[in-house]
């Protein structure tokens, strides 16, 4: 069996490549992808795929509501920090993330009762 497109590694280079060719999606636009990048947020910190589209238009954060944070002055964000659970966060379905301690929400409606 041979291995096709970017291995994830575990150290500072994310990702090995073994042929051009591109199997993932970037988990905000679901354009094709497979560059993994963690999380600007100090608060956050996310590993998820992002293309180059969305790390220029998320500056380099997982959502709206982390990059606004990271935005703040430090004080500010340490204060937002303080106290906060921060636990598994994972992306649903290559798109939205299950956080609903920051309020960010699945942006597809669960089908489920």
């Amino acid at each position: 069996m041979r291995f096709i497109g970017k291995n994830f590694v575990f150290d500072e280079r994310m990702g090995e490549r073994i042929s051009n060719d591109v199997i993932a999606h970037c988990h905000q636009c679901g354009a094709p992808c497979d560059t993994h990048t963690n999380c600007l947020n100090d608060g956050c910190h996310l590993l998820f795929i992002q293309c180059p589209s969305c790390a220029e238009k998320f500056a380099g954060c997982c959502s709206e509501a982390c990059m606004e944070e990271h935005k703040l002055p430090e004080e500010e964000q340490r204060k937002l920090r303080a106290g906060r659970e921060n636990g598994n966060k994972i992306f649903n379905k290559s798109r939205g993330r299950l956080n609903t301690k920051l309020g960010i929400l699945d942006p597809e409606p669960s089908e489920k009762p």
